[in-house]
């Protein structure tokens, strides 16, 4: 018995030592991943980098100036005249007629031209992509430009047809008042497709054209020969002729002889002193009378009118001729009336000048307001000849 007791205390005892051995050891923290590169050393893409799209750049414009012209196999476009206005209307068929849109408290800008379609389809204003810039600051975009064919679908020209078209902008009175120039860009395609438009991701837009043109001009400018209205002189110079029309806007056998550009002189009143003035004068026949008037336009744009119905406005006259003497006459403005005539015991005087050679200057004054006064010179140029080919 005690040798059975003693064998199975020496088994137990092998057996504890057996559940005590020693334990695994805990396994270490899993190391931080350590960056194959720090920020400052991230290894650099590998191959070459597409560069960035950069635009193809657009056509050279091509400047222009009033009395010049875009021709090519679709169409020719004649620019003959500029002028600031405070309304403009005209005829689009044997019936009827149109104006320009012109919003309040604004004035328009307005290009007269003539426009052939050579092409064998119609021609719409949309081939064009039009944009206008005033005094260098004031930017107008294809918005805010309009061009018309003065015709009743005035917004297309028929396949081998040409018309008479304007081309025109509106801009505030105030601006009016300081407007100098403008210059109106005209772009299309080579097939007269419409124009494409990109808006670019900074905000900007790019018009895509195949052609761009510059026309630069002043108010009042006008191509030698005419003013857009397609007469010509059959004399070359400052002056040309030109016939007034009827009722259905269709030209008579009565004539005027005018100045192409207008004449630019100064004028002074209570409220403003050499201010800029523009002049147009006329010389004409009617009922057997020569007449001869001035068109006066202060500030270049409001013309001198006679709003009473009974009262006509009366002017002192003083022209000094080219050898430098003064000749002291009266002039009208009658009821109703827009231009300043020469007084008739004094036309004679005037014409007799006109038709010599030099400058004539003429200085006007108000007979009631006397601080209203209109100064402008002018060269007599090619008026003679003319005035001997058409009245003659």
């Amino acid at each position: 018995m005690r040798r059975w007791l003693s064998l199975l205390l020496a088994a137990c005892l092998g057996l504890g030592l057996l559940g005590c051995g020693p334990e695994d050891p805990a396994p270490a923290p899993s190391a931080s991943p350590v960056p194959s590169a720090a920020p400052s050393q991230a290894a650099e893409p590998t191959g070459t980098p597409e560069p960035a799209d950069t635009p193809e750049p657009g056509p050279t414009a091509i400047p222009l100036s009033i009395g010049d012209s875009i021709d090519n196999d679709n169409f020719l476009m004649t620019f003959d005249s500029m002028e600031l206005l405070d309304e403009y209307k005209y005829s689009t068929s044997e019936y009827s007629s149109t104006s320009l849109y012109i919003e309040d408290g604004y004035k328009l800008v307005v290009v007269k031209g003539h426009f052939e379609n050579k092409a064998t389809s119609a021609i719409t204003d949309s081939a064009f992509s039009l944009s206008a810039l005033v005094n260098g600051s004031y930017e107008l975009d294809e918005h805010d430009v309009r061009m018309n064919f003065q015709r009743d679908k005035y917004f297309e020209i028929d396949a081998y047809t040409d018309q008479d078209y304007v081309l025109y902008i509106n801009i505030p009175n105030k601006l009016a008042e300081q407007f100098e120039t403008a210059e109106f860009s005209i772009g299309f395609n080579d097939d007269l497709s419409m124009i494409t438009t990109v808006y670019n991701s900074d905000g900007t837009k790019t018009i895509e054209v195949d052609n761009l043109y510059t026309l630069s001009a002043a108010a009042g400018a006008a191509a030698p020969g005419g003013d857009g209205s397609g007469e010509t002189s059959a004399t070359e110079g400052l002056w040309s002729v030109d016939h007034y029309v009827d009722d259905f806007q269709q030209p008579t056998e009565d004539w005027f002889i005018t100045n192409n550009a207008y004449f630019e002189g100064t004028f002074s009143n209570s409220a403003t002193t050499n201010s800029k003035l523009l002049v147009r004068m006329a010389a004409d026949e009617f009922e057997g009378e020569t007449r001869v008037a001035f068109f006066l336009y202060e500030y270049g744009r409001n013309q001198v009118k006679n709003s009473s119905s009974n009262y006509v406005d009366e002017y002192t006259v003083t022209m000094r001729d080219a050898s430098g003497n003064d000749v002291e006459m009266s002039g009208t403005v009658y009821c109703g009336g827009d231009r300043l005539f020469i007084d008739d015991q004094y036309v004679n005087t005037v014409l007799e000048a006109m038709k010599g050679e030099g400058s004539l200057s003429f200085h006007i004054v108000d007979t009631q307001f006397a601080t209203t006064s209109y100064l402008f010179t002018f060269e007599t140029d090619n008026f003679g000849s003319l005035y001997a080919e058409t009245a003659g």
